[in-house]
Formats: C-alpha cells, structure tokens, sequence
C-alpha cells in the first residue's frame, strides 16, 4: 500500500542512493570534518582512545540495549554525520527496518532532538518507505525539523498542509515552527505562502528568511524566559519570607544551586541578608557556596568564595587551596586569597607570590596573605621568599601597603629596615604609621620607634608597644612617660601596662624618680598584693612616701603594714615613713616610740599643721631633738613654728567669732 503523498521507494533504489551519496560526500564531509574543534591535545603516553562509530551503531540495532543508551549513540553518530565512517552507518541503518522500536526509528527520534542535522544525511530519511505509517511519517517530520533546508521545508509544508493524519499534520506543523522560527496561525495555505515568499533554493534569501525567524523566534522567547524568571525571583523571594526561619537554609542552599543565574543571585543576596542579621545558617549553605567555586563565571566564583570565607564549612579550606591554584582571575583571586589568610597552609607559597606581581586589590590581598602565612610560620619556600623580596624591592618603598611593609621588615636584611626607619620622618602620617608598625618587632629600630613618637602623638601606642617588647625595664618606663601621649587616658594605659609587665626591681627605679606623686602612685599600688621579694619591701616604702606626699597619712601606714619580713625593706627609711604617717595622724605616743629621725618628725610636724595635736608634736619635737637639729633642719623648724603659730591664730580667731 502507498502512501496518499508519494509512492513508496523500492529499497534497490534506496541502496542505490545511499551508495551514491557515500561516494559524493568524501569532500564535504572532510570539509565539515575540518569546520569542527580540534580534538584534545593529549600526551603521547597516554592517547585518548579515538571514538568507534561502529559501536555506536550496534548499540543503536541493539533492541535489547537501554533506549537512553540507544539514543545517546545516536546523537553521536548524528553529531559525527558528516564524517565517512559515520555517514556509512546511518545511512546503512536508515535502510533497514522502520519497524517499531528498530534502529532507524532512534536515529529519527535522535535527530529530532538536535539543533541541527548535518545536509549529508538528509537524502536517506527523505527516501525512507513511510506509506501510510502514520507514526513513522510523524518521526519523520519531527527529524526534519533539524534539518534547516528549503528540501526539508518543503516536505514538512506538504505534510502540514495536505497529510490526511492530524498527528503527522501536528508533528510537521511543529517541526516547520522549530525549523523556521515562525508561528503563523494554523490554517490551509500558511505554510504554502511562506515557503514560497522563501525563495525556491538554498541560497542567501533562504538563509535570510531563517535567520530572520529564528532571531525573532529567540527575541519571543528570550521575553517569556525573563518573565518566567522575573516571577520564579519574587515567587521565591516571598517563599525565603513565609519560612520558618529553621527551614530557610535547605530553600537557601537549593537556590546557591540552580542552574538559573537570576535564582542562585537571590541566593547569594538572600544569604548575605541573613548573615547581615546574625542568623546562624545551616551547614547545607556553605557546602553550596563550595560547589560554586568551581563554576565558570568568575562573578559567581568570587562571590562563592567570599561566602565560604564567612560560613566556614569543613570542605572550605582546601576548596579554596586547591581553586586559588587554578585560578587566572585577578578578581576571584583576591577572593580566594582571602580564605587562605583565614586558614593559612604550605603550599600555597608561589601563588601567593604571583598574584603579588599583580595590581590593585589582588597585590594587597596577595600581600595580606603571605604576611599571615609567614606569621603561622607556614611561608617556607626559600624561592617564593626570594621572589617576594625582589617584587617588594623593586616597588617604591613609601607606596608598601602595611603588610608588605611588615614582610620587607621580617624577610629583608637591615637595609631594608634602614629604609623603612627612613620612612619614621616622612610628611605622610599614615606611611610613618605603617614603617612603624613594620619595625615593632626589630629591637634595633626602637631608638627610632621611640624618637619619632616624641614629635607624632599618632605613633605612641607603636612606641609603647615597641618599649613593652624590647625595652621592658626602668629605662623603658622613664622614655614611655616621657613621651606625648594622645590623651591622659590612653597615656595612662599605657604606663599601666607597662608597669604591670615590669620586675619589682625595674619597676621601682623606673617609678621612684617621677615627679607626679598620683602617677607614682598608681604604679606602686599594685605591689600591695604582689608576691614577697627583696626589692618589695623598699618598694612599699616608697609608696607610703608617696601617700604621704599626696595627703593621706592612713593609705601610707597601711602600705608599711603591707611589708612582710622577707621583703627586705631599709629599717631607717621603713622607720620614718611609720613615724611621719603616726604623727600626722594623731597617734602621738606611738610615734614616740619608734626611733624616728628629726626629719621624719619634722614631716610629721608639716603634716600636723592646723590639726589639734600639732602642739603636741611640736613640744615632742623640741624636747626630742633639742641641740641636735642642722642648720638646715633649724631653719626648717622656724618656718613650721610661723605656720603652726599663724594656725592657731586662725583658730583663735574662728572660736571667737562662734556664737
């Protein structure tokens, strides 16, 4: 039986075609051969076996294999069509049965599934026996749809048009659609008309026509692509809002990993809102923001890699170890280098090294980098190290951000850090900052350290910091008060610490000849409760002193009474300081006791002044020490007994104004 179109094709003239169109083809098909991507290169050692388009034949035959199998060495041998060996196959295949489920009908579903078919296999499924196989017809139409010539148009109009089955009518109309990128309405005489406005060869009005459909089929389509994606954000976005805050990190994790940009975009934007609001996130996001470090758009990488570096998930370091190593964007770079600055390790060394060798933001993240990995103690490449101090030296010295600086300071030789102490005087307050911060560590550079804090307050807690690591002794204290500070309250930190960090012994000589009394005392209070030593006792006595000098008679005896017998305080000085504090509190006849010096009453006395029991002291005094008092204790003596006779006066004289 025919088919109602054309009368069915004997197979002699099918082989005949085939034959024939197999010896005109060798040219074209090494033509096509040669418009095609070279193949992989590969080392001679190991070659990559070449395909077998006759395997992919046997698996197409076999009705017995797996149809995805099947139409997968289809699309091979389709996508390898204008090669002989392929062509040979197809052909072959194609004239044989179109029985249900034979090996011409996966060739046609697999062709119907490919943007474009190669010209050379056209003739074959032009010639194939449909009679009146309605579904075979539909298969047919279907491949042709992939075919992109005005001989393929032409036999799907046809069938559109005039075939009496509505699914082969449906099938053709379909592929005419896909085939020209047009949609016209599906009525008699469309399709006639415009294979007709098309020109009647394949020629440049033909291609023309096409790329005139196709383009505004794909602008159509390019639209509802970008509402459908519009409507998928917002449908999400209003999803990611209605969750329970438990279930938003699976829908959080899902869109870091779709396909769609526009999806895994909100992805990342919804996750920085979270982070953003201090919401803890599952683990299921960081392992996402992993898997995007290797995606093809740097844009996505860097973000990913920003991500992981705030999330931390357990698979992050090496992630970013192993893509840092792979990477040629600067910009991914950067990001990437910042994950090894929070998870430093060997290895990294030379890349580090060559992203410093780059501009911008990466150099200085380079930079960051390799002074991390060299304070982990973990930039032990002798070679990377060399080339680090070429690159840091060939740049101008002052442009040095403040890691590079450090490394020069760490990894370079005393001219290099003669260079950077050049820096300590340079008009710019921000490079003195960083040559100091670079030199903190450098014992040799504390003298420099030190004098340029004298004339820059913004350098003090470099100097401070400086004297704290290398000058942590008397001298020390006496250059860290001598210094400007900022403010009182940053200055007083500051000594305070240092104080704290001293020996009893460095920190008494350092404290005992400052001139402040409240300064001295706050530096000595803390021995209070220190440790017994040799040098605590005298230390002690000298904040009772100080005590004394500041008013308060009852702190300075509760510092002597602080002193322990293994503190080995002078007995002379320790014995004044006690009499002082007792005379000036009053506590006469225990003061009478002790064998106090003449001055030690003589303070006593100064502090007694305007007190009822100043007489007291006064005749004690007298009595004690008469005949035995210097000239200049005399003296002394004079001058209290004006100020102790005007006091009474003005006693006297208050009591008679009372009522």
């Amino acid at each position: 039986m025919t088919s109602p179109l054309r009368p069915m094709p004997f197979k002699p003239l099918i082989t005949v075609v085939i034959a024939l169109s197999c010896l005109c083809t060798p040219v074209l098909a090494q033509d096509a051969q040669s418009e095609l991507p070279p193949e992989p290169i590969t080392e001679p050692s190991t070659p990559a076996p070449a395909p077998n388009p006759a395997e992919f034949g046997a698996i197409v035959e076999d009705i017995a294999a797996d149809r995805g199998d099947r139409l997968q060495a289809a699309q091979s041998l389709i996508q390898r069509g204008a090669r002989r060996e392929s062509l040979v196959i197809v052909n072959a295949i194609l004239g044989r049965t179109t029985d249900t489920d034979s090996g011409a009908r996966i060739i046609l579903t697999a062709m119907s599934t490919e943007p474009v078919v190669p010209g050379e296999l056209w003739p074959p499924v032009s010639l194939l026996p449909v009679g009146d196989d309605a579904s075979l017809r539909a298969l047919v139409a279907s491949a042709a749809g992939s075919f992109r010539t005005r001989d393929a148009a032409a036999l799907l109009v046809e069938w559109a048009e005039r075939d009496p089955d509505p699914q082969v009518r449906a099938a053709a109309f379909a592929a005419l659609t896909r085939l020209s990128g047009r949609t016209p309405p599906n009525e008699p005489g469309v399709w006639d008309q415009w294979l007709e406005s098309q020109g009647t060869v394949d020629g440049l009005a033909w291609l023309r026509g096409l790329i005139q459909g196709l383009a505004s089929r794909a602008d159509g389509l390019s639209r509802k692509l970008d509402s459908a994606e519009t409507q998928l954000v917002q449908t999400n976005r209003r999803l990611h809002l209605a969750l329970p805050q438990e279930q938003r990190s699976a829908l959080l994790a899902s869109l870091l990993g779709d396909p769609i940009p526009r999806l895994r975009q909100l992805g990342f934007d919804l996750v920085d809102r979270e982070l953003a609001s201090s919401v803890q996130l599952d683990e299921s996001v960081g392992l996402a923001a992993v898997g995007l470090i290797e995606d093809e758009d740097p844009r996505v990488r860097r973000r990913a890699a920003l991500l992981v570096v705030r999330l931390a998930p357990e698979s992050g370091a090496q992630a970013i170890t192993d893509r840092l190593r792979r990477e040629s964007e600067p910009s991914v770079a950067e990001a990437l280098l910042r994950g090894v600055t929070r998870w430093p390790s060997k290895g990294c060394e030379s890349q580090v090294v060559r992203w410093s060798q780059a501009q911008g933001l990466t150099r200085d993240a380079a930079l960051d980098t390799a002074w991390s990995l060299h304070r982990a103690g973990m930039f032990a490449d002798e070679h990377a190290t060399g080339d680090l101090l070429e690159e840091l030296r060939l740049r101008e010295i002052a442009s040095l951000s403040a890691s590079a600086m450090r490394l020069l300071s760490a990894l370079g030789s005393p001219s290099d850090r003669a260079r950077l102490a050049a820096l300590l005087d340079a008009g710019d307050a921000a490079t003195r900052r960083r040559a100091a911060e670079a030199l903190v560590a450098d014992p040799d550079s504390a003298d420099a350290i030190i004098a340029a804090a004298r004339s820059d307050t913004g350098l003090y807690d470099l100097a401070a910091r400086t004297i704290g690591l290398h000058r942590r002794e008397a001298r020390g204290l006496q250059e860290l008060i001598a210094l400007p500070p900022p403010s009182p309250e940053s200055g007083a930190e500051a000594i305070n610490a240092l104080g704290a960090s001293l020996s009893t012994r460095e920190l008494i000589e350092g404290a005992e000849p400052i001139k402040d009394p409240a300064l001295r005392e706050r530096l000595l209070a803390r021995l209070l409760v220190a440790p017994q030593s040799p040098d605590r006792g005298r230390a002690l006595v000298v904040l009772s002193e100080t005590r004394l000098e500041l008013g308060r008679p009852d702190e300075a005896l509760a510092a002597l009474d602080a002193i322990a017998p293994d503190d080995g305080a002078p007995g002379q000085r320790q014995l004044d300081a006690r009499t002082t504090a007792l005379l000036a509190l009053g506590r006469v006849d225990e003061a009478t006791a002790l064998d106090g010096s003449a001055d030690a009453w003589l303070s006593g006395l100064d502090r007694s002044i305007g007190a009822p029991h100043a007489e007291r002291v006064h005749q004690e005094l007298t009595t004690r020490f008469a005949g035995a008092l210097s000239k200049d204790q005399a003296q002394r003596l004079a001058g209290l007994r004006q100020r102790l006779s005007s006091g009474e006066s003005d006693v006297e004289a208050t009591a008679a104004d009372a009522p």
